[in-house]
């Protein structure tokens, strides 16, 4: 059985931590709305909502039920290489949903796409 020190050792040996000052000592292994729960089976209050990742909760049903039902047609497509049904969907809810009048959005995959995208 894996333990909180197992996975903290492999974290020292295996992950660049550098960009952090200290990692919390707690190993988490599931989450159900705002509740994660340690491997120890401890619960907590999650308060950072994976930094900007899980702002809806942690195994919300809807969510879990369109990531499974996209996953079984298409699991990526890089939107500035494909065409994509659920991207151009998306695009045009965002576009009708802002107040000022902005009509595009740029999907990208992580912060330095966004800063480029940004230049």
């Amino acid at each position: 059985m894996t333990t909180a020190s197992d996975v903290q050792e492999k974290y020292e040996k295996y992950v660049v931590k550098s960009c952090v000052k200290k990692i919390e000592p707690v190993v988490l292994v599931e989450g159900k709305g705002a509740t994660v729960k340690d491997i120890d089976g401890n619960e907590y209050l999650d308060c950072f909502s994976g930094i900007s990742v899980v702002n809806a909760g942690h195994a919300n049903p809807k969510i879990v039920a369109a990531i499974k039902d996209q996953a079984d047609k298409l699991l990526h497509v890089c939107s500035y290489v494909y065409y994509s049904v659920p991207m151009a969907e998306l695009a045009e809810t965002l576009a009708k949903m802002n107040p000022w009048g902005l009509q595009k959005t740029f999907f990208g995959n992580s912060g330095a796409e966004a800063i480029e995208c940004g230049l």
